[in-house]
């Protein structure tokens, strides 16, 4: 992430709507602690605290550009409210995994995965578990509409795995406000999430490297580690690198692949889903 932050969406609602902003100051303040119980369950796990969500909320800003000025207000709010909540479901209590977990069919996901433990299980359903609870706590993060409300689930969940051209799930929502586009949103959410990528994703504040054990995590951490920096122009994702040991190369590379396949799915949905446009066409590596 690049240390020179427009704030565009939140600059928005902070001047045209201010009631909206104070809601999503007041909502930070309370999930803060929620995000950061994420420890419990993968102490080993990269950041998914409010460091995390303001570094998504950044690269939004950077993916939208002079985009942000053709949103609607809700649209940015929406937005907004999504990057502080899509993952927090990795921090949800006990209680509340054991409720939700019973709302999901995870029926065929046990026979594939028969010794899956609490931790797998919410990994791999994590954006489920974040619209489950969002939805539950929408009173307390003082969501103001149902519109909103099912918005910002929406575009939580749709950050992994969802099919964002199903416009059932991912529809045009029209509100007296204005339009939310919400497979665009989910599309610009997804992207940001991906290309979070950057060494600071493991701040030495939360995390101690040394202790880790498996070679999937290590090798992981030592991929981020490598990536300096993630910068956004108009036409390009660009991972700046200085690989920690020559094997982290290929790691990068693969990394960088994965991200063009998300970017690649994301511009298209936005182009097929809505009138805007996701401008960013390639992922590129540039060593430093």
């Amino acid at each position: 992430m690049n240390g020179n932050h427009d704030f565009l969406l939140e600059r928005r609602l902070k001047e045209e709507a201010p009631d909206l902003h104070r809601r999503v100051t007041d909502s930070v303040i309370v999930l803060q602690r929620t995000l950061e119980s994420f420890f419990t369950w993968f102490p080993d796990f990269t950041d998914h605290s409010t460091l995390h969500s303001m570094d998504v909320l950044d690269f939004c800003n950077r993916l939208l550009g002079e985009q942000v000025a053709a949103l609607t207000i809700p649209e940015c709010y929406a937005l907004v409210m999504a990057c502080y909540l899509h993952d927090i479901g990795m921090g949800m209590s006990r209680k509340d995994y054991a409720a939700f977990a019973e709302q999901l069919d995870l029926t065929e996901y046990h026979q594939r995965k028969p010794d899956a433990d609490e931790s797998r299980i919410i990994r791999d359903f994590h954006n489920e578990f974040s619209g489950l609870f969002i939805r539950k706590y929408a009173a307390l993060f003082d969501i103001p509409s149902e519109a909103l409300i099912f918005a910002i689930v929406q575009l939580s969940r749709g950050h992994r795995k969802t099919d964002l051209y199903d416009e059932v799930e991912y529809p045009d929502i029209e509100t007296p406000e204005g339009v939310i586009r919400t497979a665009y949103l989910s599309a610009v959410l997804r992207l940001a999430d991906e290309i979070d990528v950057g060494a600071d994703r493991n701040p030495e504040i939360l995390f101690d490297a040394s202790k880790l054990t498996k070679q999937v995590d290590i090798d992981a951490f030592g991929t981020h580690e490598s990536i300096l920096t993630v910068e956004v122009t108009r036409d390009a994702i660009v991972l700046h690198v200085r690989p920690k040991e020559p094997r982290f190369d290929a790691l990068i590379n693969d990394l960088a692949g994965k991200i063009q396949q998300t970017l690649d799915y994301c511009r298209d949905v936005a182009e097929k889903r809505s009138n805007l446009r996701i401008t960013q066409e390639r992922v590129a590596v540039e060593q430093i």
